[in-house]
């Protein structure tokens, strides 16, 4: 992983940032998670504010599974399906994500994301 970490408590002039110019290192989704093609993913924490976390998620093309923490994030890159299945309380549910789409995801759902075209989301998690 890049160590992004401390991009704005390191500068401490430092206000913005390109989200779509930061390299992010890629690893593989492997084991239960794999669910086709040869999915890689990245996250880079860039800091906290109002005690939550906020970064950059990354995802190439391919399909994977994913059990959620509560997070919001904002698609700046890319495209996919969320599908979120009947599980936890939780009612079945499928999304397209492109740029510019404001997305809410609850802690425990399980998700399937079919990734069409390199996924790039700034996400704040708790």
């Amino acid at each position: 992983m890049n160590n992004n970490s401390t991009v704005f408590e390191e500068h401490y002039d430092t206000r913005s940032i390109d989200a779509l110019k930061i390299e992010l290192a890629l690893d593989p989704v492997e084991g239960s998670q794999l669910v086709a093609g040869s999915p890689c993913t990245a996250v880079q924490s860039l800091g906290e504010i109002f005690g939550v976390e906020f970064g950059l998620w990354e995802m190439s093309e391919g399909a994977m599974t994913d059990i959620e923490a509560e997070e919001l994030f904002i698609v700046l890159a890319g495209q996919a399906t969320v599908t979120v299945h009947a599980a936890n309380g939780f009612e079945a549910e499928v999304f397209s994500l492109v740029p510019g789409s404001i997305c809410h995801l609850r802690e425990g759902m399980h998700t399937t994301w079919v990734v069409d075209q390199p996924l790039r989301k700034v996400y704040m998690a708790k």
